[in-house]
Parts: structure tokens; sequence; C-alpha cells
């Protein structure tokens, strides 16, 4: 009797609410890393226009450090770690604010680079080892094209920050890094810029101003394309060579 009930009430669940099945793939370690970056790059705009959403922001950017480590290696020594570094880069964020020092914001952007880098190449890793392919390794996959995104943020904040002037906004106003909540705008129009570029947009509030910025950004699209061109090939290779396995041992 017990096992027929808890085969009845996921169906109940699933009648009553049809969008369970995207509950159930955003879970996991992927699926969690994949809601916390759509979450940044949601909540990203908002901060541009209104300061009041920094505290979500902030939040949300911590949830990509941790749940990314977490994706990459689970673990409770790497979660204390990603916890490690989320309140390292919160410290960091804050006196950058309250100070304005060009070189804090710098070493908060080294951090995210070198956190990124460890897990879009574990996570990449990952799915050129994979049998066959599952709703996690799409996750895997969406999360990766995602963290290139991010990656290509922090070189372009990188940029600005070491070559001020790189960028400038919409009517030639240049990027500010001073103290309050200027630097975090000025990161947040960078993640749009760099989204935009990944996605091929081309939009935004910002542009390059020099042609060593203009070329970052074409090498950001340029990556975001073979991305999904390879990616998209070995998944499609790999599901080929599962459906006609089958058929070989069939034919043996």
């Amino acid at each position: 009797m017990g096992k027929r009930s808890t085969r009845v009430i996921p169906q109940g669940i699933a009648r009553a609410l049809p969008g369970w099945k995207f509950l159930r793939a955003a879970s996991g370690k992927f699926g969690l890393l994949l809601v916390a970056l759509v979450a940044l790059i949601l909540l990203s705009p908002l901060l541009i226009q209104n300061e009041r959403w920094a505290a979500a922001t902030s939040l949300c950017s911590a949830s990509v450090l941790v749940a990314g480590l977490h994706a990459a290696k689970p673990g409770r020594g790497i979660l204390a770690l990603g916890l490690a570094l989320a309140l390292l880069d919160f410290g960091i964020g804050r006196l950058a604010m309250s100070l304005g020092t060009r070189w804090l914001l710098v070493c908060e952007a080294l951090l995210w680079l070198t956190t990124l880098l460890y897990v879009t190449a574990t996570i990449l890793e990952a799915i050129f080892e994979i049998p066959m392919v599952t709703v996690e390794t799409l996750q895997a996959a969406l999360c990766v094209y995602l963290l290139i995104g991010l990656l290509g943020t922090f070189v372009l904040t990188l940029i600005e920050l070491t070559l001020p002037g790189s960028f400038e906004a919409t009517g030639g106003v240049s990027i500010s890094w001073g103290a309050g909540r200027s630097s975090a705008t000025s990161l947040m129009q960078m993640l749009s810029l760099s989204y935009a570029a990944l996605s091929t947009v081309g939009s935004t509030a910002i542009s390059p101003a020099n042609a060593f910025a203009s070329n970052a950004v074409s090498l950001e699209a340029m990556v975001g394309q073979i991305y999904l061109v390879v990616v998209v090939a070995r998944l499609v290779g790999i599901e080929s060579g599962s459906a006609m396995q089958p058929t070989r041992e069939t034919a043996a």
C-alpha cells in the first residue's frame, strides 16, 4: 500500500502544478547554478535603473560563486570554499564602494576570473566525457554558455580598470568606478555588454571606445559561436551513437 501511494502523489502534483517539470529541470547541481546565473542576468538591469536592487544582485552573485564550485566539484569542503569566496567578494566589494580604490576592484575581478575559469573548465570537461545526453547534460551545456558571458564581463572590467576610457556610456560619458554604487552599476553595465556580445544582440547602453576593447568584445562573440557549434555537434554525435548502438547489437 505504501508503494502505491508514493506513485499516486507525484502524478496528482503533476496535474495540479503543470510547471513541476520545470522545477525538476532546475534541480541538481547544474540546475541550481543555471537558476543563479539566470537570476543574476535578469537582476542586473534592475540594479542599473534602481540601486535598491543591489542587495538582491549581491545575493545572486554569491549564489553563482557557491553553486558554481558545487557544480564543478560537489562536497562539503568545496561548499565551504564557495561560501568563503562569496564573503570575501562581498567584503572587497563593500570596501571598494566605500573607498573608491581601483586596485580593490581589480582584485575582485581577478577573484571572479580565477573561480569562473576553474568552474567553466571542469564543467566543460564533464560535458565531453559523458556517455549519453541527459537533462543534466543540457543543464551543464547551458551553464557553460552563460559562464562564458560572465567570464567576458570580468575580462572587459579588467580592461576598463587597467585602461580607463576603453568603454563609454551612451552619449560619450566615461564609465565611473568611484566610491558609492557607481562601481556596482558600472559592473552590471559590463555584464549587459558581455551578454549582448555573446548573443550577438549588439545594442547596449555602453560600447567600446577604442580598437582594443572592440576586439575583445568581438573575440567574446566568436568564442560564444564556436562553443555553440562544437557542443551541439558533440551532443548530436553522442545521441546518434546511442541510437545506433541497439541496431548494431541486433545485427550481431
